[in-house]
Formats: structure tokens, sequence, C-alpha cells
């Protein structure tokens, strides 16, 4: 059954349309099948650095990089799904956006309407944690102590460092496609199992490692508990090689 709404709910719904749109963070863009821009809100205006009636009439191929315009332009799958790209800036800049896209009528005729988001502080965000993610695995890699990061539940290896790699002989490969971390450990000790669970606990002990070249190293490390991607790893540092023999 149809809603019928008075005169005045309907001058209040209209007042509540006129204020989501002119409020709301994001770039809101109506569109024509051809991709001119009949109406747009003011972060619209702020986001290409445009008045709104610089903004009427453009045409999207304006309003993104020569490089991205073949992405937007005139792109069918755009509507009712979700894309990042750029947007234009007043200055030349390129703006990363994420747009959504919606299939609605406008004046009697079928148009487009775009929620354009500003990415940029995620961008930055993102390239940040990138770097930060990067120092550390140098920071890993070159640490000049043999460590190497494991499964607790599975017991396989996650990540070796290239000192563990020089002492034990195997190359980073063989260490991830061994079945278990006991190829080179040796014996599942008694009280293992005690491990999983605990998280930020830390482990001093000694044990005897084997080589590639069946060489027992006998060394003291430290190992932490540590949640890693939502499981459950052990840390394990080599302090010191105590003794080698075959």
């Amino acid at each position: 059954m149809k809603t019928v709404y008075s005169a005045d709910e309907l001058q209040e719904r209209e007042r509540l349309y006129h204020t989501l749109f002119d409020s709301s963070p994001d770039a809101i863009f109506i569109e024509d099948l051809d991709g001119n821009v009949l109406e747009a809100n003011p972060a619209a205006c702020r986001l290409h650095g445009l008045t709104r009636t610089q903004l009427i009439g453009k045409n999207v191929a304006d309003l993104v990089p020569n490089e991205y315009r073949q992405k937007v332009v005139g792109q069918k799958q755009l509507v009712e799904t979700e894309v990042e790209g750029y947007s234009l800036g007043i200055d030349g800049t390129k703006i990363p956006v994420s747009i959504r896209s919606s299939s609605i009528a406008y004046m009697g005729r079928p148009a487009t309407l775009l929620h354009v988001r500003d990415i940029s502080a995620r961008r930055k965000a993102e390239a940040a944690m990138q770097e930060s993610q990067q120092q550390y695995k140098l920071l890993f890699n070159s640490h000049p102590q043999s460590m190497w990061v494991h499964d607790l539940e599975r017991q396989r290896f996650l990540a070796v460092n290239d000192a563990a790699v020089r002492l034990y002989k195997y190359s980073v490969d063989e260490f991830l496609a061994m079945e278990s971390i006991y190829t080179v450990i040796g014996e599942k000790e008694k009280d293992e199992s005690d491990l999983l669970g605990l998280p930020n606990l830390v482990r001093v002990a000694t044990a005897r490692h084997r080589r590639k070249d069946g060489v027992i190293l006998n060394v003291e490390l430290t190992q932490h508990t540590i949640m890693l991607d939502g499981r459950y790893a052990g840390f394990v540092m080599i302090s010191k090689v105590i003794s080698s023999s075959r």
C-alpha cells in the first residue's frame, strides 16, 4: 500500500533530505547518464576547489586525472558498486577517493548518484604502516642473532631471519616448507602445550637443535608468546650457541 504524506510532511521530508545532502562529509554528485553534473553538495565543491555553479554542467571527465578517465567515464559497472580512483583538485593534485554509486531518478529522468569519499588520510596511514612493516622486516632479517617465528598450534615456521639461515644451513624456503619445527628443534617437550593460550609468556631455556648437515647444536634461547594475525605464535631468539657436535 502506497504511503500518502500530507503537505507538511512532504515539506519536512524535503528539508531533511536537503540537510543530509548539504551536511554530508562525503562529496555527493548527481549526474546524468552521460556523466554531466546536475547537482553537487558543499563537500563536492570543497573536494574540487570549485563553487557549485562551476561544478554544475561539468562532465566527470573534467573532474578526474587524464590517466584515470577511461575507468570512470561511461562505465556501467560503476553503478551499484564501490571503486577506488582519483579526483582532480583545483591545482591539479590527484586526490585518492572511494566512489560508491547507484541509479536514481532525478527530475523525472534516469541519473546516477555518486558518493565520493576522500581517502587521502587512509592512504597515508596505509603507506606509513607499510613503511613500518618494511623497517621491522629489515631489522628482523638483518639482526645478528638467529630468530624465527612459528605457529604454536600447527608448529610450523612462519618467518626466519638471515642469521638463522646461516646457523642452521636451511634456506628460508626449506624452513617454511617443513612439516614441523621439530625437524630442527628435536623432540617435543612435555610442557610445551602449556605455552598455548598464554600471550606475552617469556620462556628462557637451553635446547638441542639439529642443523641441516646433522650437526647437533646446544643453544640458549628465549621464546616469547605473541599474537600474530589472530593466532598464537612463538618468537624465538637464539641467545648463544653453547656447543656443537656430530
